[in-house]
């Protein structure tokens, strides 16, 4: 989803064995995805750091892990799923996940709902909750 370059790569030196700093990425593919401002500790120090999410999968992984917590979690969604002319970065407050049937077909589909309330969907075909069947909370 996000694509890095060999001319975006940093020169830094203090980064661990592995790790790579870039300048700048490029987002593939006109989707859904999710900024994350964690509150990070090792037991003697906190940072502050921010993720950048492709899928609803990998909030669950962070908060799996005990030594990060989430201190705001965002949406950030192109039109066609925002309703607008342009992409919008949205306070996220839940991701609830269920299945729906369309023409005969079976789908998964993920419920947005922002911090005003609002609720956004994985497929512009849906607009409403009546449609989904088994709605799970993903993350609350």
């Amino acid at each position: 989803m996000f694509q890095t370059f060999d001319s975006a790569k940093l020169p830094i030196f203090w980064k661990d064995v592995g790790e790579s700093v870039w300048s700048y990425a490029e987002l593939m593919v006109n989707a859904t995805w999710f900024y994350a401002d964690c509150k990070v500790t090792d037991g003697v120090d906190t940072v502050t750091s921010t993720y950048l999410l492709s899928t609803s999968s990998q909030i669950g992984d962070l908060i799996k892990q005990p030594e990060i917590s989430i201190r705001s979690l965002y949406i950030v969604s192109p039109p066609y799923i925002n309703g607008t002319d342009s992409w919008k970065m949205s306070p996220l407050a839940k991701i609830s996940a269920g299945k729906i049937r369309y023409e005969g077909c079976e789908g998964d589909i993920e419920i947005y709902e922002l911090g005003n309330g609002e609720k956004l969907y994985s497929s512009c075909e849906i607009n409403n909750d009546e449609q989904i069947e088994n709605i799970k909370i993903l993350y609350s």
